[in-house]
């Protein structure tokens, strides 16, 4: 007879190994974007956002409705106040300044709505007010506009005043301490008495100069003084992208501009030169990234790749529906594929084997590039 205890027994059957946990698997629609340097499946749905937004302005011509949802506010008051001819704000989606009746409530400006692709219901939605960077004379019409949010406001500018010698934006903004501030209202344009001052109390750089955060104060007279952050991204070009060892800088600028304000339900100013290119690029991409961070994407089908998976086409339409040409280059757009995929696989730790395959499997194709061979 044994002397084991039947705990001792047990230790003489085989262990069943433990279970491998599941690698998860890259979404379908970011598989596309490794493809360098052709992106047929992404240019091919730019070019449909295109055609998208063309349909959109043809029937703007079709039906003359002011009431009609993608209405277009071409006047020519209006077009004076406008940095570029074909950029200008649906008619039905724009911020309206508050001035007397009669009085023209225009400024190059959309409110966005930014919700979460994947689960609408149970996150808060991103609130943003897209506009043109300022010119001299709407100044002091941002000024007002800044003055009707809550306090404190941020601000996120993506273009410098100027690149080479073209004005990307008017310096509407006070850039030291020292220097002189900015009256709003002397002419009293409006003829209702507003004034107020906007002074800067501090000045940051961070992220090695990348990010210049100011800390402005907006006094309105009779109302008191508000907070305003200002925060200028100096290393995104006009019609680019950010480089790769600037992506860092880029996350702190988006995670600074949330932390900064006051309530996810107030919402940032978000601008460059035209307030469609990088702002629309930085909206989509502050949506997107945060499915990846809270792993909404997770579970996403792999081999699916069509129109309604892709939330990054289904993102950009949806910012295009609120303000035209949204992600206004083909780079940008391409971009955020690039971004998300690795930001996607630096979250699960899959990035270095990943950029190990891509490396070999370009060593591959030129061993056997046939041209070589045949040159050799």
């Amino acid at each position: 007879m044994s002397n084991l205890s039947p705990i001792d027994a047990s230790a003489d059957r085989p262990k069943t190994p433990p279970r491998k946990a599941k690698k998860p698997q890259l979404p379908g629609f970011l598989k596309s974007s490794h493809h360098f340097p052709f992106f047929p499946d992404i240019d091919s749905r730019f070019q449909e956002l295109i055609w998208l937004e063309r349909m959109r302005s043809q029937q703007c011509l079709q039906n003359p409705s002011p009431d009609f949802r993608f209405a277009r506010a071409l006047s020519p008051e209006t077009r004076v106040l406008d940095r570029y001819a074909n950029i200008q704000p649906w008619s039905n989606n724009r911020v309206r300044l508050p001035v007397p009746e009669g009085k023209l409530d225009y400024i190059n400006a959309s409110p966005i709505v930014s919700p979460s692709p994947l689960r609408p219901n149970t996150r808060p939605n991103f609130n943003y007010i897209a506009m043109q960077g300022p010119k001299s004379n709407t100044v002091e019409h941002t000024w007002r506009m800044i003055a009707q949010l809550k306090s404190p406001v941020v601000i996120v500018m993506l273009t410098d005043t100027h690149e080479g010698y073209m004005e990307k934006c008017y310096p509407y903004f006070p850039r030291e301490s020292q220097t002189e501030g900015i009256e709003v209202g002397e002419t009293d344009e409006f003829e209702d008495g507003f004034r107020a001052r906007v002074q800067c109390v501090s000045l940051e750089e961070r992220q090695d100069g990348a990010i210049q955060m100011r800390k402005l104060n907006l006094h309105v007279d009779g109302r008191g003084d508000m907070i305003v952050w200002h925060l200028l991204y100096r290393r995104w070009p006009d019609f680019g992208v950010p480089k790769v060892e600037d992506y860092e800088s880029f996350f702190e600028l988006m995670k600074l501009s949330r932390e900064l304000n006051s309530s996810t339900a107030n919402p940032r100013v978000i601008h460059c030169s035209a307030g469609v290119g990088r702002t629309g690029t930085f909206i989509a991409l502050e949506t997107l990234m945060r499915e990846i961070d809270e792993g909404a994407m997770d579970h996403l089908d792999p081999e699916r790749n069509d129109n309604d998976n892709d939330l990054v086409f289904r993102t950009v339409n949806h910012l295009r529906e609120q303000r035209r040409t949204m992600v206004q280059a083909d780079s940008q757009y391409v971009f955020i594929y690039k971004v998300l995929r690795r930001h996607w696989l630096e979250r699960h730790g899959l990035l270095d084997d990943v950029t190990e395959m891509e490396r070999a499997s370009k060593r591959l194709e030129v061993y056997h590039d046939p041209f070589i061979e045949h040159n050799g």
